[in-house]
Protein backbone atom coordinates (compact mmCIF):
# COMPACT_ATOMS: atom_id res chain seq x y z
CA UNK A 1 0.00 0.00 0.00
CA UNK A 2 0.97 3.45 -0.94
CA UNK A 3 1.43 5.53 1.61
CA UNK A 4 -0.73 8.91 1.49
CA UNK A 5 0.36 12.12 2.07
CA UNK A 6 -2.42 12.67 5.07
CA UNK A 7 -1.16 9.45 6.88
CA UNK A 8 1.01 9.22 10.10
CA UNK A 9 3.54 7.58 7.54
CA UNK A 10 3.36 10.06 4.40
CA UNK A 11 5.83 12.27 3.39
CA UNK A 12 4.35 14.83 5.33
CA UNK A 13 4.74 13.26 8.52
CA UNK A 14 7.99 11.99 7.97
CA UNK A 15 9.24 15.79 7.26
CA UNK A 16 7.26 17.16 10.37
CA UNK A 17 9.15 13.84 12.10
CA UNK A 18 12.55 15.58 10.59
CA UNK A 19 11.93 19.41 11.30
CA UNK A 20 11.60 18.12 14.82
CA UNK A 21 15.47 16.80 14.96
CA UNK A 22 17.52 19.02 15.93
CA UNK A 23 21.87 18.42 15.87
CA UNK A 24 24.14 20.28 17.56
CA UNK A 25 28.31 19.49 17.11
CA UNK A 26 31.82 20.96 18.57
CA UNK A 27 35.00 20.63 18.57
CA UNK A 28 37.20 23.04 20.88
CA UNK A 29 39.72 25.15 18.67
CA UNK A 30 42.47 23.45 20.10
CA UNK A 31 41.95 20.36 18.87
CA UNK A 32 40.64 21.07 15.63
CA UNK A 33 43.51 21.01 13.44
CA UNK A 34 44.88 17.53 16.02
CA UNK A 35 41.31 15.97 15.47
CA UNK A 36 41.20 17.44 11.62
CA UNK A 37 44.21 15.32 10.85
CA UNK A 38 43.25 12.12 12.27
CA UNK A 39 39.92 12.32 9.91
CA UNK A 40 37.62 13.80 12.34
CA UNK A 41 36.31 17.40 10.88
CA UNK A 42 32.52 17.03 12.41
CA UNK A 43 32.12 15.83 16.09
CA UNK A 44 28.89 14.26 14.35
CA UNK A 45 31.02 11.91 12.86
CA UNK A 46 30.94 10.38 16.24
CA UNK A 47 27.22 9.76 16.18
CA UNK A 48 27.06 7.93 13.01
CA UNK A 49 29.69 4.54 12.17
CA UNK A 50 31.67 2.85 15.00
CA UNK A 51 34.44 4.80 15.71
CA UNK A 52 37.00 2.33 14.62
CA UNK A 53 35.15 1.97 10.79
CA UNK A 54 38.25 2.45 9.38
CA UNK A 55 37.98 6.56 8.22
CA UNK A 56 39.57 7.87 11.50
CA UNK A 57 43.04 7.54 12.03
CA UNK A 58 44.65 5.98 14.77
CA UNK A 59 44.28 2.89 17.52
CA UNK A 60 40.50 2.02 18.44
CA UNK A 61 39.59 0.22 21.42
CA UNK A 62 36.61 -0.88 23.16
CA UNK A 63 36.08 -0.71 26.66
CA UNK A 64 33.18 -3.03 27.89
CA UNK A 65 31.93 -4.04 31.35
CA UNK A 66 28.17 -5.01 32.55
CA UNK A 67 25.82 -2.36 32.97
CA UNK A 68 26.58 -0.53 29.92
CA UNK A 69 23.15 -0.95 28.44
CA UNK A 70 22.83 1.22 25.35
CA UNK A 71 26.38 3.20 26.02
CA UNK A 72 29.71 2.46 24.29
CA UNK A 73 32.97 3.59 25.36
CA UNK A 74 36.10 3.38 23.49
CA UNK A 75 39.65 4.17 23.52
CA UNK A 76 41.23 6.09 20.73
CA UNK A 77 45.00 6.53 20.19
CA UNK A 78 46.00 9.29 17.96
CA UNK A 79 49.10 9.00 15.62
CA UNK A 80 51.80 10.81 15.89
CA UNK A 81 54.42 12.38 18.63
CA UNK A 82 53.70 13.02 20.95
CA UNK A 83 51.06 10.28 21.07
CA UNK A 84 47.77 11.70 22.30
CA UNK A 85 45.07 9.17 24.14
CA UNK A 86 41.17 10.09 24.16
CA UNK A 87 38.09 8.54 25.59
CA UNK A 88 34.65 8.54 23.21
CA UNK A 89 31.42 8.16 25.59
CA UNK A 90 28.59 7.17 22.70
CA UNK A 91 24.74 7.34 24.07
CA UNK A 92 22.95 5.43 21.28
CA UNK A 93 19.91 3.77 22.75
CA UNK A 94 18.85 5.62 26.32
CA UNK A 95 16.24 3.83 28.21
CA UNK A 96 13.00 5.48 29.54
CA UNK A 97 14.46 5.74 33.03
CA UNK A 98 17.44 7.62 31.88
CA UNK A 99 16.00 9.89 29.69
CA UNK A 100 13.29 10.78 32.64
CA UNK A 101 16.65 11.50 34.52
CA UNK A 102 18.07 14.13 32.37
CA UNK A 103 14.60 15.41 31.47
CA UNK A 104 14.18 16.26 35.80
CA UNK A 105 17.53 16.71 36.90
CA UNK A 106 19.63 17.99 34.02
CA UNK A 107 19.11 19.39 30.81
CA UNK A 108 15.84 19.56 28.81
CA UNK A 109 16.72 21.14 25.81
CA UNK A 110 20.11 18.81 25.34
CA UNK A 111 21.74 14.98 25.95
CA UNK A 112 23.53 13.52 28.43
CA UNK A 113 27.02 14.18 26.47
CA UNK A 114 26.14 17.81 26.15
CA UNK A 115 25.38 17.70 29.82
CA UNK A 116 28.88 16.17 30.77
CA UNK A 117 30.87 18.58 28.06
CA UNK A 118 28.69 21.71 30.24
CA UNK A 119 29.98 20.09 33.78
CA UNK A 120 32.98 19.82 32.89
CA UNK A 121 33.54 23.76 31.17
CA UNK A 122 31.15 24.95 34.24
CA UNK A 123 32.94 23.40 37.11
CA UNK A 124 36.56 24.61 35.67
CA UNK A 125 35.53 28.13 35.58
CA UNK A 126 34.49 27.57 39.19
CA UNK A 127 38.05 26.31 40.38
CA UNK A 128 37.12 22.85 40.23
CA UNK A 129 39.27 20.77 38.31
CA UNK A 130 36.98 18.63 36.14
CA UNK A 131 37.55 16.32 33.14
CA UNK A 132 37.06 18.62 30.00
CA UNK A 133 35.80 17.38 26.32
CA UNK A 134 37.10 18.54 23.33
CA UNK A 135 34.25 17.18 20.75
CA UNK A 136 31.08 16.75 21.56
CA UNK A 137 27.70 15.63 19.28
CA UNK A 138 24.11 15.52 19.97
CA UNK A 139 20.75 14.76 18.23
CA UNK A 140 17.26 15.17 19.55
CA UNK A 141 14.30 14.52 18.85
CA UNK A 142 11.72 17.34 20.34
CA UNK A 143 14.05 17.07 23.00
CA UNK A 144 14.29 12.99 23.38
CA UNK A 145 17.59 12.38 23.42
CA UNK A 146 18.12 9.95 20.61
CA UNK A 147 21.94 9.93 20.61
CA UNK A 148 24.64 11.67 21.73
CA UNK A 149 28.41 11.48 21.96
CA UNK A 150 31.77 13.31 24.18
CA UNK A 151 35.46 12.92 23.65
CA UNK A 152 37.66 13.43 26.32
CA UNK A 153 41.74 13.69 26.39
CA UNK A 154 43.09 11.20 29.41
CA UNK A 155 43.18 12.73 32.75
CA UNK A 156 46.30 13.21 34.51
CA UNK A 157 47.13 10.56 36.99
CA UNK A 158 45.00 7.71 38.37
CA UNK A 159 42.09 6.48 40.08
CA UNK A 160 42.82 7.79 43.80
CA UNK A 161 42.14 4.50 44.91
CA UNK A 162 44.66 2.53 42.58
CA UNK A 163 47.19 5.69 43.22
CA UNK A 164 46.81 4.87 47.26
CA UNK A 165 47.14 1.42 46.80
CA UNK A 166 50.05 1.62 44.99
CA UNK A 167 51.74 4.12 47.01
CA UNK A 168 51.03 2.06 50.47
CA UNK A 169 52.29 -0.98 48.50
CA UNK A 170 55.70 0.97 48.15
CA UNK A 171 55.74 2.19 51.43
CA UNK A 172 55.73 5.67 50.34
CA UNK A 173 56.10 8.28 52.90
CA UNK A 174 53.16 9.80 51.16
CA UNK A 175 50.71 7.60 53.00
CA UNK A 176 52.63 8.26 56.74
CA UNK A 177 52.02 10.90 59.64
CA UNK A 178 51.66 14.64 58.35
CA UNK A 179 51.87 14.05 55.05
CA UNK A 180 49.34 11.55 54.39
CA UNK A 181 47.43 13.85 57.37
CA UNK A 182 47.62 16.43 54.40
CA UNK A 183 46.28 13.96 51.45
CA UNK A 184 43.27 13.56 53.61
CA UNK A 185 42.39 17.22 54.39
CA UNK A 186 43.29 18.11 50.77
CA UNK A 187 40.84 15.51 49.64
CA UNK A 188 38.34 17.07 51.92
CA UNK A 189 38.92 20.42 50.39
CA UNK A 190 38.52 19.42 47.34
CA UNK A 191 35.02 17.21 47.99
CA UNK A 192 34.17 20.58 49.93
CA UNK A 193 34.66 23.31 46.98
CA UNK A 194 32.52 20.77 44.51
CA UNK A 195 30.19 20.20 46.52
CA UNK A 196 30.05 24.25 47.11
CA UNK A 197 29.21 24.82 43.55
CA UNK A 198 25.96 23.37 44.54
CA UNK A 199 26.53 20.30 42.54
CA UNK A 200 26.24 16.61 43.65
CA UNK A 201 27.72 13.53 42.15
CA UNK A 202 26.00 10.53 42.79
CA UNK A 203 28.79 8.48 41.25
CA UNK A 204 31.49 9.60 44.01
CA UNK A 205 33.65 6.85 44.10
CA UNK A 206 37.39 7.06 44.67
CA UNK A 207 37.74 5.93 40.96
CA UNK A 208 36.31 8.57 39.77
CA UNK A 209 39.11 11.22 41.88
CA UNK A 210 41.98 11.06 39.57
CA UNK A 211 44.97 11.99 41.03
CA UNK A 212 48.42 13.17 40.73
CA UNK A 213 50.32 12.22 43.68
CA UNK A 214 54.10 12.25 44.63
CA UNK A 215 55.70 9.19 47.03
CA UNK A 216 57.60 11.62 48.32
CA UNK A 217 55.10 13.99 49.73
CA UNK A 218 57.38 16.77 48.57
CA UNK A 219 54.41 18.37 46.48
CA UNK A 220 50.88 18.30 47.44
CA UNK A 221 48.29 16.15 45.30
CA UNK A 222 46.36 16.84 42.46
CA UNK A 223 42.68 16.29 42.15
CA UNK A 224 40.38 15.92 39.07
CA UNK A 225 37.01 15.10 39.07
CA UNK A 226 36.10 12.81 35.99
CA UNK A 227 32.25 10.83 35.14
CA UNK A 228 29.99 13.78 35.35
CA UNK A 229 27.64 12.21 33.48
CA UNK A 230 25.05 12.02 36.25
CA UNK A 231 25.72 15.18 38.30
CA UNK A 232 22.75 17.24 39.07
CA UNK A 233 22.27 20.64 40.81
CA UNK A 234 19.55 19.11 43.69
CA UNK A 235 16.64 21.23 44.24
CA UNK A 236 15.45 19.57 46.79
CA UNK A 237 16.52 17.24 49.40
CA UNK A 238 19.71 18.48 48.85
CA UNK A 239 21.55 16.92 52.40
CA UNK A 240 20.44 13.82 50.98
CA UNK A 241 22.43 14.00 47.91
CA UNK A 242 25.43 15.34 49.62
CA UNK A 243 25.39 12.39 52.20
CA UNK A 244 24.86 10.01 49.49
CA UNK A 245 28.28 11.15 47.69
CA UNK A 246 30.01 11.10 50.95
CA UNK A 247 28.63 7.52 51.66
CA UNK A 248 30.14 6.60 48.19
CA UNK A 249 33.63 7.91 48.79
CA UNK A 250 33.36 6.25 52.19
CA UNK A 251 32.35 3.07 50.97
CA UNK A 252 35.35 2.91 47.95
CA UNK A 253 38.07 3.07 50.91
CA UNK A 254 36.65 0.01 52.65
CA UNK A 255 39.42 -2.07 51.03
CA UNK A 256 42.29 0.16 51.30
CA UNK A 257 44.41 1.60 54.27
CA UNK A 258 42.23 4.13 55.75
CA UNK A 259 41.77 3.99 59.74
CA UNK A 260 38.59 5.68 61.35
CA UNK A 261 40.37 8.67 62.26
CA UNK A 262 41.23 9.16 58.97
CA UNK A 263 37.58 9.41 58.49
CA UNK A 264 37.12 11.85 61.56
CA UNK A 265 39.69 14.10 59.74
CA UNK A 266 38.16 14.17 56.18
CA UNK A 267 35.01 15.23 57.79
CA UNK A 268 36.33 17.73 59.97
CA UNK A 269 38.19 19.38 57.13
CA UNK A 270 35.47 18.88 54.68
CA UNK A 271 32.89 20.90 57.11
CA UNK A 272 35.65 22.94 58.23
CA UNK A 273 35.10 22.18 61.85
CA UNK A 274 36.28 20.23 65.04
CA UNK A 275 36.38 16.29 64.99
CA UNK A 276 34.73 16.38 68.20
CA UNK A 277 31.88 18.73 67.04
CA UNK A 278 28.31 17.67 67.53
CA UNK A 279 28.45 18.55 63.69
CA UNK A 280 30.96 16.42 62.46
CA UNK A 281 29.68 13.45 64.65
CA UNK A 282 26.47 13.69 63.20
CA UNK A 283 27.82 13.43 59.37
CA UNK A 284 30.13 10.50 60.55
CA UNK A 285 27.34 8.62 62.22
CA UNK A 286 25.23 9.38 58.73
CA UNK A 287 27.55 8.49 56.51
CA UNK A 288 29.14 5.27 58.19
CA UNK A 289 25.04 4.39 57.76
CA UNK A 290 24.63 4.88 54.42
CA UNK A 291 28.09 3.04 53.55
CA UNK A 292 27.09 0.23 55.00
CA UNK A 293 24.05 0.11 53.10
CA UNK A 294 26.09 0.19 49.92
CA UNK A 295 28.26 -2.42 51.16
CA UNK A 296 25.12 -4.86 51.71
CA UNK A 297 24.02 -3.83 48.11
CA UNK A 298 26.94 -4.68 46.36
CA UNK A 299 27.25 -7.78 48.60
CA UNK A 300 24.00 -8.67 47.29
CA UNK A 301 24.67 -8.08 43.32
CA UNK A 302 28.03 -10.03 43.90
CA UNK A 303 26.17 -12.73 45.23
CA UNK A 304 23.17 -12.81 42.63
CA UNK A 305 26.26 -12.80 39.86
Amino acid sequence: MEPTARGRGGPRGRERRRRRVTRSAWIAPEWTERLGAAGLTDAARLLAAPPDAGDLAGRWEPLTKPGLGGRERWRWTLPGTPAAVLYLKRYLHTPWRAQCDRLWRQARGHSRAWWEWWQGEDLTRRSVPAARAVAVAEELWAGWECRSAVLFPAVAGDGLDRAWAAAVAAGAPLTRGRARHAVVRSLARFVSAFHQTGTCHRDLYLCHVFAVLDPTAANPPRFTLIDLARTHRPRWRRMRWLLKDLAQLDSSTQSLDVTRTDRLRFLSAYLGLPRESPRTRWYARRVAARSARIARQVARRRARG
